[in-house]
This record gives structure tokens, sequence and C-alpha cells, in this order.
């Protein structure tokens, strides 16, 4: 209980009296003790304090009611005036401005020395912020046990609603999404917004992981107990991080297998085996999905973007692998393989808003496994958001494969045409590129570039002498084509040695 001017009159060993009105109200909280003789003493108080004085100083009647109204303004808890020693009574002056100006105006007599005053109020100030740190910890102990033990945290949040007095309790994502709450009837409305998740009464404190707020835990009315929300907030980030970790290890044990698959390094029938182990049964229909983040890869494996299941200590839901940058879900059938999609590209967004989400079609067995995951890699390269897959292509199964490096090659072999572009603000590439679109025919090239044949034939023939290669010759024209594609598919790729 906090030290207030009513227990210092309630102590009989003080000996002190109330010399005015305002002595006997319970708010005046005492928060430490001040012995002065100073003409002005309020630049050195900060409020709270028990000031005492013998009134040592001579002042006149006005210079009392000066420094009264001072001591009143601040506030400070109350002002003990020493008698026996300067001033055998308190001057009238003094008692009547304090109950003129609300302070509350304590006597002390010569028998009590100030430091027996201030002994009493240190021990009771000490004693209330050891009885507040206990009770701190055995409130942080209680939502250890709470989060750690079956209850996990529901449990917690019950706690909270139980000590806090702040109404429901609820953890939300950054969107709104209210992740769990109790009391489980209450509602929260959806906002925007990060600062603003909380009613204009009510309080917000953010969950963070690897320094990004990946949460925010909100308490309906506001409270003063900012301590204990944050130590909450802190336990919940450690908890999510490691399960975060546990998870990721599935993942990347997934991913790898998923990987020998893909690549072949094992057998079909040893991969349906390995598959099994973990609960894909890939001879029924099944879809893959794949979303590429950009970005560091690290942030894919620190920070929680499936925060609902993590929350409830529950594994991934759909089956789902790590590969670089490169999220793998596979798809049962029966579940909605575009929902998934949607609801992935919503967690990873909180990585890169730009994430890119690709839906192979339903295949069956290792085989379509493999290819689903090419069809969906493919489909994402189509840029930000979720993308259904089109028919697989050759070269896009090529310009996919990581292990073939595609676009370097194809970098290397425009080199010349590119840095040719640049230095002479030509256009050998647009033409190249025409040219092969329109199965190279002349006619139909120069009027989409609006050239004159000669000046067309001129520049396949530069084209010809810079690359080293042959229009007439079909693997020529291939190898353009295909270097073309890769141009397109990493435009901002350096050609090797540049």
């Amino acid at each position: 209980m906090p030290v207030t001017v009513p227990d210092l009159l309630a102590e009989p060993a003080l000996g002190l009296r109330a010399l005015s009105s305002h002595c006997h109200d319970e708010d005046r909280r005492i928060g430490w003790v001040s012995t002065t003789e100073l003409p002005d003493p309020t630049p050195f108080l900060r409020g709270d304090e028990l000031v005492m004085t013998t009134g040592m100083l001579d002042r006149d009647d006005a210079e009392w009611v000066r420094l009264l109204g001072r001591l009143a303004e601040l506030p400070v808890a109350a002002l003990c005036f020493g008698t026996g020693l300067v001033h055998q009574d308190v001057p009238a002056v003094v008692v009547e401005t304090a109950e003129r100006t609300g302070l509350a105006l304590l006597g002390s007599p010569v028998e009590v020395p100030f430091a027996q005053i201030s002994r009493w109020v240190a021990d009771r100030i000490f004693a209330e912020r050891y009885d507040a740190v206990r009770a701190a910890v055995v409130l942080q102990d209680q939502l250890v046990r709470e989060l750690l033990s079956g209850h996990g945290l529901r449990g917690l949040l019950r706690r909270l609603h139980r000590e806090l007095g702040a109404g429901p309790v609820a953890v939300v994502e950054p969107g709104g999404r209210v992740l769990a709450r109790h009391p489980s009837s209450s509602e929260w409305p959806r906002a925007g917004g990060d600062e603003g998740m909380a009613d204009a009464a009510g309080t917000s404190v953010p969950i963070v992981v690897d320094g990004v707020p990946v949460a925010w835990l909100r308490t309906r009315l506001g409270t003063v107990r900012q301590d204990v929300l944050s130590f909450a907030t802190s336990i919940i980030g450690l908890e999510v991080a490691r399960h975060q970790a546990v998870l990721n290890g599935r993942r990347e044990l997934l991913g790898q297998l998923l990987e020998d698959v893909l690549h072949r390094t094992v057998s079909d029938a040893d991969a349906r085996r390995r598959l099994t182990a973990y609960g894909l049964a890939v001879e029924g229909p099944h879809v893959v999905v794949v979303a590429r983040v950009g970005g560091a890869p690290g942030r894919l494996r620190s920070l929680p973007w499936t925060l609902g299941p993590l929350l409830e200590r529950e594994g991934d839901r759909l089956p789902t692998a790590l590969i670089d940058d490169t999220v793998m879900l596979i798809v049962p059938d029966g579940v909605d393989a575009a929902a998934a999609a949607r609801t992935v590209a919503d967690h990873l967004t909180v990585l890169d808003p730009g994430v890119r989400v690709g839906v192979g079609e339903p295949r069956r067995g290792v085989a379509g496994l493999r290819l689903g995951y090419f069809e969906a890699r493919q489909a994402a390269q189509a840029g930000p958001g979720v993308h259904r897959a089109a028919p697989l292509s050759i070269a896009g199964l090529l310009m996919g494969n990581l292990d073939l490096p595609l676009r370097e090659l194809g970098h290397a072999v425009l080199a010349p045409l590119l840095r040719h572009d640049e230095e002479q603000r030509a256009e050998l590439v647009t033409t190249l590129r025409s040219y092969l679109a329109h199965d190279c025919g002349s006619a139909a090239t120069a009027r989409e570039l609006t050239l004159h044949r000669n000046s067309l034939r001129y520049r396949l023939r530069l084209i010809e002498q810079l690359t080293g290669r042959d229009l007439d010759r079909l693997a020529d024209r291939t190898e353009l084509w295909l270097a073309l594609l890769a141009l397109e598919a990493d435009p901002t790729g350096t050609p090797p040695g540049q």
C-alpha cells in the first residue's frame, strides 16, 4: 500500500498533528521526504514530497503566503512544520494559507526529530516497493506457467484478464485479424494500422520477433500495468520464436527431401517411401503451391509468418517445405488450393509485400509432384500476387531449373548486342526479338518496327557479326531465342565478366 499523509497521523510514535483540514485526504501519497530551510525549495522538488522545515529563515507574512502557494501548486504531499526550536507554535499565517490553498499542514513536536519521520517514511516506501516487486515476480511466474503449461496462450490471456482489470484482452495480427482472445465471446472490431490497434481507452503493445512487430497484445480498457503487458509480449515473442525454430527444422528437412525428389537424386520408389513417412500420399491428386520472397532467405526462417499455428502450438496445416527463398506447399485432394495460395501470400507479405505465388495443376504420383513444382514455379514468375499455372512449356521449364545457369549464359550471348544498344542508342535486341517472334519473317518484322527492308537487313547482319551466330541456322536461332527468354526473366542480370 502507498504511504499517505493520514498514515503519518495514525502513527503515535511520530506525534504529528493535523493543522489543516486537507491532512485527512487518502489521495495524498508521499513519494519521498525533503528537509529544507531554503528561501524557495520548489526548484528542487518534483512533487509528492513530504516537505519538512523548522521555519529557521526569517520571513514576513507575504513571503510565507508566496512559499505555501508554490508548494500547493507543485503540489507537495504535505508541509511538516517543526516547532520548539525556532517557533514555539506554527505561525498563524502559515495555518491560514495552508487551509486556503488546499495544502496539508502537519505540526511536529521538538521531541520527534525529522530524521525519525524520514526513516519511518523511507522504511514504508521501500516495503511498498519490495511488495510491488515481489507481486510482479509472482505474476510473471504465473504468466510463464500459464503459457508453458497445457493452457498455452489462452491461459495467459485469461490470467491477464483477471489481473489487469482492463476488460477483454486479445492477440491481433497487424492487419486486424484476432488470433486469440479472452473472454472468447468478446468482440474486436477489425482495425487498420498498427499503433491504432486499441480502442481510444485501450492499450496496445507489440509482440516483436527478430526486431519486427508480428502481432499486438491489446486490452479493451486502459491500464497502468504496462510492465505486465511488456513482460507478457516478451514471453509470447520468445515462445513464438522457439516454436518457429522447431517448425523451421521440419520444413527444412522436408525441403531437403523434396529437392532430392525434384532433381531425381532418389528413385521414384524410394521417393514414395520417404514421402509417406512425412504423411504425403502423392499417389492421390495433389496441387503444388510455390511462393517466392525477395530479400534475404534468412528472414523466411526467422520471422513467424504462420503465426496462428505457432501460437496454438500446432504444426503446419498443410505439408510445407523451405527451399532457399521458396516456400513449397503440397495441397491434397479436397483442400482448396487457391485459398491455400492466397493464405500463404497473405502471411508472407510480412516478409515481402511483392511475394510471388504460383499454383500448379492437380497431378498424381512422384512425376506429378515434379511437374507440379515447375508449373507453379513458372507461374510465380508472372509477378507479385497469386497466379494459376499456364500450360508448361519446355522453355519455361528450362528457365525455372535452378541447376542450369541459363540466365547467365543468356546474358553472355546477348552481351555484345546490349553493349552496342547502350553505346549507340540502337535497338538490336528489340529487332532480334521481333524477328524471331515473327518466325524470321522480314516483311512482318519491318512493318512492326516501321523499318525499310534494307535497314532491317543491315541490323540482322550486324546482329550476326556481333553475336557470331547465323540467323539462317535453326540451332543458332534457338540459342538466341532462349537467351532473349533469359533476359526477360531477369532483365537486371549482369553479363559475366562485367
